[in-house]
């Protein structure tokens, strides 16, 4: 059983009693258009001190979905899987792609992602780490092998009426020699939901906008960052809902990167800002 969801701790008190005070404002704010999720990472400590608490929060400031890490579901045994999925049912919370290391594309691994995943609702493995590190950079023939790794779960993937994803850091918009890592990913037509992370792109040189045209109805979602102010939004949402055939939106607070500047270490309170920066953004661009 995951212990965070039975502990009644001052914790858990002040998390609720910040949704509460959440629910008029997240109203206000709370404008048609396509779903907006939070990116576990975001609320990462949270997550792992008080789950149920946090997905209050969370559904109570405006969010409509969150994106689970590897690292916190596939520790969860099928009961904790149906446990989550009764919390954000309740919450009116859903989970649409879950983050994914390689280990959740292969074997045991896949049956265990897929059947979890089904579980809690969600409809997309996306992969979130390529070959090698920083220190020792792949070459274009590591990521090619890393392409096809991926589409051999393809097939059990789609079977069980998912798809498959990828999620870029900054790396996959770098050339390695005169290839780009996200070139290569991008020709596998196997790959059918890209989660495109605008702020990593823009630190890498890329052109966000650029990579949405390459991959017509190939991205999923847009993980909501900025890099020194960089980012075109207006015509990233136009292109990512039409060209992109985008599904939904995420927030995501990761390496050094936000749409507010952090202040302080109150996670769902730059949770909360991000959400309203974003519902301001996107009414702009209207």
């Amino acid at each position: 059983m995951l212990s965070p969801m039975n502990r009644q701790s001052p914790s858990r008190r002040r998390l609720l009693l910040l949704a509460a005070g959440c629910v008029s404002a997240a109203r206000a704010q709370k404008k048609s258009g396509l779903p907006v999720g939070l990116q576990q990472t975001a609320v990462g400590r949270n997550i792992q001190q008080d789950l149920p608490g946090t997905l209050r929060a969370v559904a109570k400031m405006g969010y409509d979905l969150i994106e689970f890490s590897a690292g916190t579901f596939m520790k969860w045994s099928l009961a904790d899987a149906r446990q989550v999925r009764t919390l954000m049912n309740d919450f009116n919370l859903r989970c649409r792609s879950t983050h994914n290391e390689i280990v959740s594309f292969s074997g045991d691994g896949l049956a265990k992602s897929i059947e979890l995943n089904q579980i809690i609702g969600s409809d997309t493995l996306v992969s979130v780490r390529g070959p090698g590190s920083a220190a020792a950079p792949p070459a274009p023939d590591d990521w090619k092998r890393f392409s096809d790794q991926l589409s051999m779960a393809a097939d059990r993937i789609r079977a069980a009426h998912m798809t498959l994803g990828f999620h870029n850091h900054e790396i996959e918009f770098k050339a390695s020699g005169a290839t780009r890592p996200i070139d290569i990913l991008a020709a596998n037509k196997d790959i059918t939901s890209f989660h495109l992370n605008v702020g990593l792109c823009l630190k890498a040189g890329g052109d966000p906008v650029a990579f949405i045209r390459q991959c017509p109805a190939r991205i999923q979602t847009l993980l909501c960052q900025d890099f020194e102010g960089k980012a075109r939004w207006k015509e990233m949402f136009s292109a990512a809902e039409s060209v992109g055939g985008l599904q939904f939106y995420l927030i995501q607070r990761t390496d050094g990167l936000s749409l507010v500047e952090r202040q302080g270490d109150d996670l769902l309170d730059f949770a909360q800002k991000d959400l309203e920066y974003f519902r301001g953004l996107y009414a702009q661009s209207r």
